[in-house]
């Protein structure tokens, strides 16, 4: 029987989606593979079949119908003009339909490069900003008008990523980590070399060092005060919630600044972290303390008698004392020590870790300071641990001095 005589090629019964079937009214690469087929062997053979008989050996996709004639002459044309041609390819040059890509590549290019550029600089990356600097990307070629925020912020999503990172960038909650300039960075590496230079020991410190830091809470008998304050307690942490009442005041964080600063009638009761050989002390220094330099040598002159409480009368006392480099302790300016301060530890035999000039000593480096882990212990035993806030001033502070002897029985084994 002549091939124009055939009967339809029926198309798989199995086999991968992408081969079987194609979208609806088209050829699937099946039927694509025969037209192929066909058109080789009628060339070859000399069959003389026209389009028309070529197209009754093969159906459209989703239906019984067979391609019109003009649609196996778009094949044909195809075919031959790509000795490369596969079933299902995709012929990258030939024009498509619609109106021409206004954001082409080159300004999809242009925009990310400014975004990026401005999160480099410091600046967080947003459209008015990259529209105000790159004003001819962001402009439509046919209107003149600047193309929409969601328009640039698809951009965003798909092209700018940060250094080091091949993943594009994503409108993501960051880390609770807290940002450090660039100047920051050095300062602490410059110091963490100058330390290990000195080829000091693990025990040195140990036997030597005492860390200490001034700390406080604040007492209140302000309903809002101390609503602000137990709120505060919680921090930023995940807590037990129906999800459909995320809104209730109760499941609400507290304001930034709140347990932070003191209000007409408050007392604000501070408390020394006293760390040495592994032991830890709190001592209550009161509420009429201030963080000064006399603040400070009032602290020292009583420092002997806690370390010689913590570490046995007959002990050797650790003489060089480790602090940062906050107010009362070094110029907060110059990084100089405090006269008074100084005076306070030559006359009790201790000497500063930083030495007399402290500037060299990074101003913010809480994750090498022994103390403040210790701090961080002592604020999450009471935010576990609340104490009743009822009751005059006094009550609250007597209440609060026996649960810093609970935390240090506690936490310290003390």
């Amino acid at each position: 029987m002549p091939l124009s005589q055939t009967p339809p090629i029926v198309g798989p019964s199995s086999g991968p989606d992408w081969w079987a079937k194609g979208k609806t009214g088209h050829l699937p690469p099946w039927g694509q593979a025969v037209v192929w087929a066909a058109l080789k062997l009628n060339e070859a053979l000399d069959l003389k079949m026209t389009d028309s008989a070529i197209a009754e050996l093969v159906t459209k996709s989703g239906s019984t119908e067979h391609p019109a004639k003009c649609a196996i002459k778009k094949w044909r044309d195809i075919m031959a003009s790509d000795p490369h041609w596969y079933p299902n390819k995709t012929q990258e040059d030939r024009a498509r339909p619609g109106p021409t890509r206004l954001r082409t590549e080159e300004k999809e290019e242009s925009m990310a490069s400014t975004a990026m550029t401005i999160k480099d600089s410091g600046l967080e990356p947003t459209v008015a900003l990259v529209k105000e600097r790159n004003h001819e990307a962001c402009t439509n070629p046919s209107t003149g008008e600047l193309f929409t925020d969601k328009y640039i912020l698809e951009v965003f999503k798909r092209r700018c990523h940060d250094h080091g990172s091949d993943l594009p960038w994503g409108h993501l909650y960051p880390l609770s980590k807290t940002a450090l300039p660039d100047w920051l960075k050095v300062n602490r590496v410059s110091w963490a070399k100058a330390q290990l230079d000195e080829g000091k020991p693990a025990g040195w410190y140990y036997r030597h060092v005492v860390w200490v830091d001034p700390c406080y809470n604040i007492l209140s008998t302000s309903a809002r005060q101390i609503f602000d304050i137990e709120k505060a307690a919680g921090g930023k942490r995940k807590r037990w919630q129906s999800p459909d009442c995320k809104a209730y005041s109760r499941n609400l964080p507290a304001s930034r600044y709140a347990g932070h600063q003191k209000q007409n009638g408050d007392r604000k009761l501070w408390w020394f972290i006293v760390l040495a050989r592994g032991k830890v002390h709190i001592e209550v220094v009161g509420g009429d303390w201030q963080q000064t330099g006399v603040g400070m040598a009032e602290f020292v002159d009583r420092l002997p008698p806690i370390l010689h409480a913590m570490l046995g009368n007959d002990a050797a006392l650790p003489r060089v004392v480790a602090s940062d480099r906050g107010p009362g302790f070094f110029q907060s300016s110059t990084g100089h020590i405090v006269k008074a301060y100084s005076a306070a530890l030559q006359k009790n035999g201790f000497r500063p870790f930083a030495g007399e000039d402290a500037s060299k000593q990074p101003p913010d480096c809480p994750d090498v300071l022994l103390h403040e882990s210790a701090v961080g212990w002592i604020r999450n035993y009471l935010r576990k641990h609340p104490f009743d806030r009822s009751g005059s001033l006094d009550v609250q502070e007597a209440r609060l001095r026996q649960l810093f002897k609970d935390c240090t029985c506690s936490l310290f084994k003390v």
